[in-house]
């Protein structure tokens, strides 16, 4: 598994408080948020997000791992591996059964969260396509039907001149 400093993922300190907590997970929310980033892939990283933030925001769960984020920072790798903890994403062990459980269940939260967005902003872009739809086929069958008839009216106007 994995290891991911929830805290740098919000961009806060180990110190703040659940309000700094809770308002760094909204900005980063809706800073990455998909309608706000239509170019970039951004599954991922809201995934993290939201799994920082279900972390964190429990204080039981959060007890727990910031146990495991003292112990991994203390580990000599940490210390020679800088540059890898500033991304946020290592291998290590978490030894407490009820975080990894944690962890895991946060994962698959945040997977769940961010499939279930895209799933209802496909669902919502299929009914607003099918809406715009309905709006404009009628418009556009009555421009065909005037064309028609300008047609024949031009084309009847035309026998009778010659």
């Amino acid at each position: 598994m994995e290891f991911k400093d929830y805290y740098a993922i919000l961009e806060i300190d180990r110190q703040s408080s659940q309000d700094e907590i809770k308002t760094a997970y909204r900005l980063l929310s809706k800073k990455w948020h998909p309608d706000l980033n239509p170019e970039k892939d951004v599954t991922r990283k809201m995934q993290d997000i939201n799994e920082a933030y279900a972390i964190l925001k429990d204080p039981v769960k959060k007890a727990r791992y910031d146990f495991e984020y003292d112990n991994y920072y203390r580990t000599e790798q940490a210390k020679h591996e800088e540059k890898q903890r500033e991304e946020s994403r290592q291998e290590y062990e978490v030894h407490d059964e009820h975080l990894r459980q944690d962890i895991n269940d946060a994962r698959k939260y945040a997977e769940d969260l961010v499939t279930e967005f895209f799933k209802s902003l496909k669902e919502t872009s299929k009914v607003a396509v099918k809406g715009a739809w309905d709006e404009a086929k009628g418009y556009l069958l009555a421009g065909i039907i005037m064309s028609v008839i300008a047609t024949m009216i031009l084309t009847c106007s035309g026998n009778v001149i010659h």
